[in-house]
């Protein structure tokens, strides 16, 4: 389980402020704010790359802001992460970009083997016959593609998607979004969505939190959320179609 607890870190008056979440292995938590309202730096935290001024974030039951470097090693070992603008490097092959984090960890991995992973990875986002092209011969959504197998290499318990659909068009966001669906389902993902865009996640997620300013307006199950009185919320909600169904 993921446990934030009153997380703060500020950068004068901007910042996330007392904020707490639970993620339940298996579940699939939407994280949701408008820019600059505190979700990358909520996401930045949980990963331990940015240290709180005030809380405490624990996976399974370590503080991992406290842990020892070897510890945090550990733990990170549990995380996939896509990135919002995909982070993938052009300069690289699409099975280089892949196998980066296998080869950073483990340096001395069976080739064969990784080979045999990256492939099969390929397979199950629909990406046949790409292990050798470059990232500038793709097209966005193929890129995005990419990134998602890139996450997905070391077996991570929880997947962070960072604004997977943002800057695609609507037809490419789409399929990204079933995508997503599908590793959740197939392969038993603990998922957490970091978006200011809800539409086509309505019914997928579990749990959500809804940062404003920095601050937590909402933090709950979907159901609730649905039903929670408030501008904000309902903004949200009208741009997802939920209320033309």
């Amino acid at each position: 389980m993921v446990e934030v607890k009153n997380l703060t870190k500020s950068f004068g008056k901007e910042g996330i402020f007392d904020v707490n979440l639970n993620i339940e292995y298996g579940k699939v938590c939407a994280i949701i704010g408008k820019s600059g309202s505190g979700k990358s730096l909520l996401l930045k935290n949980i990963l331990g790359i940015v240290k709180p001024d005030r809380g405490e974030v624990c996976i399974d039951g370590l503080n991992i802001h406290r842990a020892k470097d070897s510890e945090i090693k550990e733990i990170r070992k549990k995380f996939g992460v896509l990135f919002q603008n995909n982070a993938l490097f052009d300069s690289m092959s699409v099975f280089e970009n892949i196998s980066l984090p296998i080869l950073y960890n483990f340096p001395d991995y069976d080739m064969k083997k990784l080979n045999d992973e990256v492939l099969n990875i390929l397979s199950l986002l629909s990406l046949p016959d790409i292990r050798d092209k470059s990232v500038k011969q793709l097209s966005g959504g193929m890129q995005k593609r990419v990134a998602i197998a890139r996450s997905l290499i070391t077996n991570p318990t929880l997947l962070f998607y960072d604004e997977p659909i943002t800057g695609l068009d609507p037809q490419t966001g789409n399929k990204i979004i079933e995508l997503i669906k599908n590793i959740h389902y197939k392969l038993e993902k603990t998922t957490v969505i970091i978006t200011h865009d809800l539409r086509g996640f309505l019914d997928f997620v579990d749990c959500i939190i809804l940062l404003d300013n920095g601050r937590e307006l909402f933090c709950g199950k979907m159901d609730e959320f649905l039903n929670f009185e408030n501008d904000i919320a309902k903004s949200y909600l009208k741009m997802a179609g939920y209320y033309g169904r």
